[in-house]
């Protein structure tokens, strides 16, 4: 392979990185990034990547604001920071999800609810629910130190990704028109599916050592709980179901480590 073959196969590589972020994330990377339609499915792999990016910056902002302010505050920063690199794209995921697949009255009513953008009571509760257990769980998990939690965010956030390519691999995509996700749904490959698991399993036993086994078998255990419920409801996933996959995995990841370190 010559010098040319290789750095045009880092620059894809690069662009693939680049369209997970714009994907996944509200920031900015201008013209470094050349939108390529066919493409997108090479993106998956750098999905818990971008996981482990936000959960870096949650934790960052949490160890900062924790030095100068009360804990509770340093948390609803760090949550903050989380949901505006993403937009919420993941909790409002959880919301449509949740309006649709416990209000739906069949596969076609439930997918044509999660398209609608309003807010109905399903979608309002499941985020109260979520956003209040993710504060009292990092606020459990800061009581051990700002250290902990930031490692706790970085394996939560990177396991949350790695579940969502895990869902793509393994179901079909319910929808049939166009959608958001629809580039993503039916194309992940077992060689984009083994990296992008490895990557957040490593990362988890590197950071926390064996304490990470809970995190990690509480994210199988939840995905394929999600999985096979999303099948049942709607017949496969869908860009919502992935949106509120991401968010269970990322409580059960807190929830797990949570109760790890109280034995």
């Amino acid at each position: 392979m010559n010098a040319q073959a290789i750095s045009a196969g880092a620059r894809q590589q690069v662009n693939s990185f680049l369209g997970a972020v714009v994907f996944l994330t509200r920031i900015p990377v201008g013209s470094l990034y050349n939108f390529q339609r066919t493409s997108l499915s090479r993106s998956v792999i750098y999905f818990p990547l971008v996981g482990a990016l936000i959960g870096s910056a949650g934790g960052i902002i949490l160890a900062a604001a924790h030095a100068f302010l009360p804990a509770s505050i340093a948390v609803l920063l760090c949550m903050a920071t989380t949901t505006a690199m993403t937009g919420g794209i993941h909790e409002d995921g959880l919301a449509d999800a949740a309006d649709g697949l416990l209000g739906g009255r069949n596969a076609a009513h439930r997918l044509e609810i999660m398209k609608d953008s309003r807010l109905g009571t399903f979608g309002a509760l499941a985020l109260w629910f979520s956003l209040t257990a993710k504060f009292l769980l990092l606020s459990t998990l800061l009581s051990h130190g700002a250290a902990l939690t930031g490692a706790a965010l970085i394996i939560a956030n990177t396991l949350g990704r790695g579940a969502c390519v895990a869902l793509l691999y393994l179901y079909p995509y319910a929808r049939v028109e166009e959608s958001k996700g629809k580039p993503f749904g039916d194309s992940i490959t077992r060689g984009q599916l083994i990296p992008a698991l490895a990557l957040p399993i490593a990362l988890a036993f590197a950071l926390i050592g064996r304490a990470a086994a809970a995190c990690t078998l509480a994210a199988i255990a939840v995905t394929g709980l999600a999985g096979g419920y999303f099948k049942r409801k709607i017949g496969g996933v869908s860009g919502d179901c992935l949106g509120a996959a991401n968010q269970f995995v990322e409580l059960a990841s807190y929830l797990a480590l949570a109760a790890e370190i109280q034995l």
